[in-house]
């Protein structure tokens, strides 16, 4: 089902250890960054991953991924990563998240898009490793717009 809910924004500042050697973030870090802006989602909501699967049997995994780097990310840069539930099934999400630089000029406030990823996320059991519906009270926003 194409839903388009836009979840929470989550912040991620640039440090040392997230750039390579010519400084800038290397792209195995997105990945990393975009996990956070996920497990920060679930904060939100009052649970985490490890409550998901202690409480609910509930694990997350990323089934596939598509990535596409738009311009470099820097040391020091304050990214805005954004998150959009692009479709939701029984027992699989796809979300699309952006991470854009925040740019502060004489003009005000700028956002460049630096890095984009698609992520098929599926629900499966804890125990069984077979696929399981996704729970509603995962997706607050979506019951609220409906």
């Amino acid at each position: 089902m194409m839903i388009n809910t836009t979840l929470p924004n989550y912040q991620f500042r640039v440090c040392y250890s997230d750039t390579d050697a010519a400084g800038f973030v290397h792209h195995a870090r997105y990945l990393e960054i975009f996990e956070r802006g996920r497990t920060e989602y679930l904060h939100q909501l009052e649970s985490n991953p490890a409550k998901l699967a202690n409480e609910f049997d509930i694990l997350l995994p990323i089934r596939e991924i598509t990535m596409h780097f738009h311009k470099p990310g820097r040391l020091d840069d304050l990214l805005l990563i954004e998150q959009v539930i692009q479709e939701r099934g029984r027992t699989q999400v796809k979300v699309k998240q952006t991470a854009k630089r925040h740019i502060q000029s004489d003009g005000g406030a700028e956002q460049e898009l630096v890095a984009s990823g698609v992520l098929h996320i599926v629900c499966i059991d804890k125990n069984t490793l077979k696929p399981k519906a996704l729970p509603d009270w995962l997706f607050p926003l979506q019951e609220a717009a409906s």
